[in-house]
């Protein structure tokens, strides 16, 4: 919403209501709370906008400065509060400025830089958020690298002038870069105005126009440094061994034939690469980027890689930051959402304009057509990436399936996501195991990608395979087999057969249940035996969580990595509570009660935390000021967070979602809670036939989950079964009778 200063002070003045309804319509943020912030703020940074205090800025403030409130930064989901469009000596320039109507006082610095501890919990310092948006305009925004632009960030307090604690150790350095001001009682702060006036001074309304429609466009010499470094990563997790290689030339191969040819015209392709879990799926993805990305032959055009998931989409932006040593380097990655021919909210606008006309999903190709001739074009333009390397494709949303057209960001009435990522680049890299799929609207198919890649002209070379390739679970292909056929049902003396290329069982020294577990899981404070490793994989079984927990202690003390891992099959009560590793036992997601002949125990733990409800990296990366860092089984991690990664050992708590029962496996809806799932479930709950057509759907997910869990591990997989008659099972399906 671009706007001259005097027009921001005017409808704040006269029209505030009208101003935050506006603003709602834009962004979608149909909230109470968010109205309210509004209501609060701009007033206040009008007010201090027009103080005496900037009378020296009356060129930029007293003329026809420019400024754009909630803009949002191409091709991203973030929203800029405010951005101060102008120039400074000669050069075009902007201030992003992010508005916080918080309560401060209580405040105090998080444990490393770009953290506060708030009454919420960790909160990302403002700062470093504004440290973001800035990164991202300097590196990615067409506009500022077109015009070699400043840019330049703050934060405005609108609610405390007591901010002194954001400006202590760690965060010293990047208040200082990003500073804080505070716009309360109708003045400007006077370190604001010298803020500003050093970097915004005049009025440039061809820049402020330009900035306001500029596109997603990567710095090349950036992304090819990045680019370099995952190119040549040796022994890292960018490491491409057998059959990766194979693959990666393959899909070079097929890259030389679409962009490189001898009559200069660039042919769309659609590449797709099918492999099973641990086959290096994301490691070739990240590989194929770097390739491209620093082909000298290529002198423009956008490289990024596609997630599908947000706790995926964390997970790479948080590797990128980690190469380029800056926030900006995640904006090599998109997410999926991003590919969409119009946003949620400005599709909501056309429906309102036009009564009727996006009412039915399967029209979708229709809808496309009249967004395109509405607006102009697409809010993706096609081909707007020259290569899209899409990890977890199977993940993608295809909302011809009614289960599929679930509110997750994506405008569903505008047809699959795989449609418009093809639409949208010109190479597109699909990497996916349809086996993989576990959600409703996780729907999308090969013979689907394939079709829409012929509907619109691509070249699609045969699937490359990446089967047989194992680079989880010891290496042992046979091992995934294995799994396969346990969530098949399969004949118990054929898995026990099957079992033995990659088993080979032992016995702690002690098996009483007690002597095996550490200090402070017994009464005798015993300490746990030497497990020496005799198979391939360790597969281990344990009557209590109490012995698995202590047997994975132990593997963390060799250094190893671990993590506790579990099926949706508990609720998430502890979502939103700052730091549920306080709770008491029966207030947190799993909690055990353990009999050991007269004593009870409890095993208790909460749910992976999720700061701020969209940071996946916590669980998986265990950054220093997290729980989990210190404590990698402080936490138990969803199917949908360890998705696509790996640890070296998994403890897996295989609950009563999934059991066998009378020779098949039997799901049992009420213990199911994977919202997901929620139409599946609420079939399932209504049929009366455990057997019928609505169970066996759901049962198909829920071992597909315990499927992707099963495959986690790189050396070894604890297992304890809240079912003993399930655990008997899977005892015999590995031989031990």
């Amino acid at each position: 919403m671009l706007l001259t200063v005097s027009e921001f002070r005017s409808r704040v003045a006269d029209a505030l209501p009208a101003l935050v309804c506006q603003l709602q319509e834009t962004t979608g943020r149909q909230n109470p709370d968010e109205a309210k912030a509004w209501e609060s703020s701009l007033p206040k940074v009008s007010k201090a906008f027009d103080s005496p205090a900037f009378q020296p800025l009356h060129l930029y403030f007293g003329a026809r400065g420019k400024l754009t409130l909630e803009y949002r930064l191409p091709a991203s989901s973030c929203w800029c509060d405010m951005v101060l469009l102008g120039a400074h000596q000669g050069e075009p320039a902007a201030v992003i400025v992010e508005l916080k109507d918080w309560m401060t006082r209580s405040d105090k610095p998080g444990p490393c830089e770009g953290l506060m501890m708030r009454h919420t919990g960790a909160t990302l310092h403002p700062s470093d958020q504004v440290r973001g948006y800035t990164e991202y305009c300097r590196r990615f925004h067409s506009t500022v690298l077109d015009s070699q632009a400043n840019v330049h960030g703050c934060v405005l307090f609108t609610r405390e002038t007591y901010f002194g604690t954001y400006k202590l150790p760690p965060n010293e350095e990047l208040a200082s870069e990003f500073p804080c001001f505070s716009a309360t009682n109708g003045e400007a702060d006077p370190l604001l105005v010298d803020f500003i006036k050093t970097r915004l001074t005049v009025t440039d309304e061809s820049f402020a126009n330009e900035f306001e429609t500029g596109s997603y466009r990567q710095d090349r010499n950036f992304v090819r440094q990045m680019a370099e470094q995952v190119k040549d990563a040796s022994g890292g997790p960018f490491e491409l061994l057998d059959g990766q290689r194979l693959g990666l030339a393959l899909c070079r191969s097929e890259i030389e034939k679409a962009i490189f040819r001898d009559d200069g015209i660039v042919q769309k392709t659609v590449i797709i690469i099918d492999g099973p879990p641990g086959s290096g799926k994301s490691v070739l993805a990240g590989k194929l980027w770097a390739s491209l990305a620093t082909d000298d032959r290529i002198t423009s055009g956008n490289f990024v890689v596609t997630t599908t998931s947000k706790a995926q989409e964390s997970n790479w932006q948080y590797i990128f930051k980690q190469i380029a040593r800056a926030r900006g380097g995640a904006g090599v990655v998109m997410a999926a959402n991003k590919y969409a021919p119009e946003t949620i909210p400005g599709l909501g606008r056309w429906m309102n304009q036009y009564p009727g006309k996006f009412t039915d999903p399967m029209d979708w190709r229709k809808h496309c057509k009249l967004i395109s001739k509405l607006r102009g074009g697409s809010w993706m333009p096609d081909d707007q990436m020259l290569v899209s390397v899409v990890d977890e494709a199977h993940a993608l949303m295809n909302p011809e399936h009614s289960d599929a057209r679930t509110q997750a960001g994506w405008p569903v009435n505008l047809g699959p996501q795989a449609y418009h990522v093809i639409r949208g680049s010109v190479v597109s890299i699909f990497l996916l195991d349809s086996q993989q799929s576990f959600r409703e609207r996780e729907s999308t198919t090969i013979d689907d990608i394939i079709s829409w890649a012929k509907e619109q002209g691509a070249s699609v070379p045969p699937v490359i395979s990446l089967t047989g390739e194992q680079f989880r679970c010891a290496g042992s292909r046979e091992y995934v087999e294995w799994v396969d056929d346990v969530c098949a049902g399969a004949d118990v003396d054929m898995c026990a057969e099957k079992a033995k290329p990659w088993s080979d069982h032992y016995e702690p020294e002690s098996t009483d249940a007690w002597s095996v577990a550490a200090e402070q899981y017994t009464p005798n404070g015993d300490p746990l035996p030497h497990l020496s490793k005799l198979g391939k994989l360790e597969f281990r079984v344990f009557d209590t969580p109490f012995e698995m927990e202590a047997a994975l202690r132990e593997r963390l003390k060799a250094n190893e990595t671990a993590r506790l891992v579990s099926p949706f099959a508990r609720k998430w009560i502890t979502k939103g509570i700052a730091e549920p590793h306080d709770l008491p036992a029966d207030m947190v997601d799993f909690n055990f009660d353990i009999n050991f002949g007269e004593e009870k125990k409890s095993w208790a733990r909460p749910w992976n935390v999720i700061p701020n409800g969209n940071d996946y990296t916590h669980f998986i990366q265990g950054p220093p000021s997290s729980r989990i860092n210190n404590d990698p089984l402080a936490e138990v991690g969803c199917t949908y967070v360890v998705r696509g990664f790996d640890f070296d050992y998994i403890g897996l708590l295989w609950l009563s979602d999934l059991k066998w029962r009378d020779g098949q496996w039997k799901v049992f809806p009420k213990e199911v809670h994977e919202t997901g799932l929620t139409r599946s479930l609420q079939r399932a709950r209504r049929e009366t036939d455990d057997n019928g057509p609505d169970h066996q759907a759901l049962l198909k997910k829920v071992l597909q989950s315990y499927r992707i869990l099963l495959t986690r591990a790189l050396k070894g997989v604890y297992i304890w079964f809240e079912d003993k008659q399930t655990q008997e099972h899977i005892r015999a399906c590995i031989g031990q009778y």
